[in-house]
């Protein structure tokens, strides 16, 4: 039989197919080095193709050119023979960051959404009012268990993270808010309705007088904070919202400026704490208005009372200012409670003008699918991680510093209120400043430089513990100081989280990695007051009152423990992604 020449002619291309395609010994290595090059995934060498037809070798050969589009030539040293010159090798630039385009531009820059307008303007209040409470509820812990009450360390400290532990649980808030719409809506009813909440709750402490025990105090600010994050994790969804609107280069712009409007709401708070509560009756252990009522014969009251008061009047001295009052009036707690009430009501008019568009309800099903699909993205886990890991070593605290500001400072609430003023002060024109100036910068360098900072003012407290400089605007400068220095740390740890948030799924993505964050917070708090197990003289007022040189002794010790926990948090510096286009 006589070759049909067509047949004969095909496969000879073929042949010269396979020939070409036939990989290199330098490709061949090159394919084995991809460990030695992380991040990266080499060419693969060409492929052999005598078993496909014409449209399929066509088809590869675009995707090929497509992908050649995205090559990047780098020189990469390899085996060669003697006097050759390094091959330079290819390697496909697909990393895991992403393209400018793929970064959530959402809208052309004529829709872009102003949120000081009328329609918008209630995300903003909304922080505000959470800035409120949020001051509200921790500021008022000192003057009312620390100075009024005489609280033990691990009491103060386990009331702090019962008041916040709902922040524990914003996950929860954010898949009702995302996935069950209320009339088609998913913002605003949870807004209002949390916000409502928070105010029922608060009417009822007001009813509780003035006298309130401090344990009640704790459980119903806790309560009533669990209303407010419902509120803050629907207008976090929004917030997100509107900020993947904002060009990349400005974006985080509306995330600084809600966390400002927050610190604004705390400055308000405490401003108000600071010329309500430094008056006798927080003040002054055992005071008493009333001069027909006799001082109490307490001997836990007596022993915090002023020496020379109770000397020079040892029947009447109740009825005394001490040196620890500032003012001669008080501001009750029933009538704080009512003032954020009447804030909270001013502020309903502006949640409910909030301009949202209406949606349908996804499957259930399919949501909880989309969003785990969205978790096992590199990113995400990483951002969750860090979170978790960071905040659970650089939140840890020396508990026994508040007690002994009190006894070795004589820090009382005015000038505890003052330093807390001034710490939101200096985070609010912290948060604007980078806002202005390093929305762009690497967030890893924010967070190295920050935490390095924090621990170097943090460090000067040891020369209030070995009576070096003991002075409360010493301890007041340190402090602002080292809280100005932490925006650093807060803006970068949470502009990554608007860059995660996939559309449709703002406020459970960002509520889920916040709550990664704060609930190992109770963590942190356990930490810090089951270290003073080992430091049996820090944890009353009266131990460390004494001063010895055994209390200073384990008080350097536990602030140096403190310290080197709060460093190994930058271990977990590479889960950070660098900035918005790796994530």
């Amino acid at each position: 039989m006589i070759p049909n020449a067509d047949i004969i002619g095909g496969a000879c291309e073929e042949v010269v197919d396979i020939l070409e395609n036939i990989p290199s010994d330098n490709e061949r290595r090159a394919a084995t080095d991809v460990e030695r090059r992380r991040g990266y995934r080499l060419r693969r060498p060409a492929s052999f193709t005598i078993f496909r037809s014409s449209r399929q070798r066509q088809q590869n050969e675009d995707r090929a050119s497509a992908l050649s589009a995205e090559e990047e030539i780098v020189p990469v040293p390899g085996e060669q023979a003697a006097g050759e010159e390094p091959e330079e090798k290819r390697r496909i630039g697909v990393l895991d960051t992403k393209d400018e385009a793929d970064i959530y531009t959402i809208s052309s820059p004529e829709e872009q959404i102003n949120p000081l307008s009328s329609d918008y303007v209630g995300i903003i209040a909304n922080y505000f009012s959470v800035g409120l409470m949020v001051g509200g509820s921790t500021s008022l812990l000192y003057p009312v268990l620390i100075v009024k009450a005489g609280a033990t360390a691990s009491f103060m400290t386990a009331s702090y993270a019962i008041v916040m532990v709902f922040w524990s649980y914003k996950i929860i808030f954010g898949f009702l808010s995302d996935c069950f719409p209320i009339a088609g809506f998913k913002r605003k009813p949870y807004i209002v309705l949390g916000w409502l909440f928070c105010m029922v709750v608060l009417l009822c402490l007001a009813l509780e007088g003035d006298n309130v025990n401090p344990r009640n105090l704790v459980v119903m600010l806790a309560i009533a904070n669990m209303g407010y994050v419902w509120a803050d994790v629907a207008a976090d969804g929004f917030m997100v919202w509107v900020a993947h609107r904002e060009p990349i280069d400005k974006r985080g712009k509306m995330q600084t400026l809600v966390y400002s409007m927050n610190k604004l709401g705390q400055i308000v708070i405490n401003i108000l704490i600071l010329f309500g509560f430094s008056g006798p009756m927080m003040n002054c252990p055992g005071y008493e208005e009333d001069h027909d009522v006799p001082c109490t014969t307490n001997e836990l009251v007596l022993n915090r009372v002023d020496a020379n008061l109770l000397a020079s009047d040892p029947y009447g001295w109740c009825h005394e200012l001490c040196h620890g009052a500032t003012f001669n009036w008080d501001l009750t707690i029933p009538e704080l409670a009512v003032f954020i009430c009447f804030v909270i009501t001013a502020s309903m008019p502006l949640y409910l003008r909030l301009k949202e568009d209406k949606v349908e309800a996804e499957p259930k099903g399919e949501f909880v699918m989309k969003f785990w699909s969205q978790l096992q993205r590199r990113a995400a886990w990483q951002v969750i991680l860090y979170g978790m890991i960071s905040h659970i070593t650089f939140g840890v605290m020396n508990a026994a510093k508040m007690p002994a500001n009190y006894v070795w400072l004589d820090l009382h609430t005015f000038q505890h209120q003052l330093m807390v003023i001034f710490e939101k002060v200096v985070f609010f024109i912290g948060l604007n400043m980078v806002r202005k100036y390093a929305l762009n910068i690497s967030w890893r360098k924010l967070v190295l430089v920050g935490s390095l900072l924090v621990l170097v003012f943090n460090s000067l407290y040891f020369l209030i513990i070995f009576d070096i400089w003991r002075d409360a605007w010493f301890y007041i400068f340190t402090d602002v100081s080292a809280l100005f220095m932490y925006t650093l740390n807060f803006l970068a740890s949470h502009a990554c989280m608007i860059e995660v948030a996939e559309p449709g799924y703002e406020a459970i993505t960002y509520s889920l990695i916040t709550t990664a964050s704060n609930a190992v917070s109770p963590l942190s708090a356990v930490i810090s007051y089951q270290l003073l197990a080992f430091f049996p003289l820090l944890n009353d007022q009266a131990s460390i009152a004494s001063d010895t040189p055994e209390v200073r002794k384990q008080f350097a010790s536990l602030h140096t423990i403190v310290i080197l926990l709060n460093l190994s948090s930058l271990l977990s510096l590479p889960l950070l992604p660098r900035q918005k286009k790796e994530t």
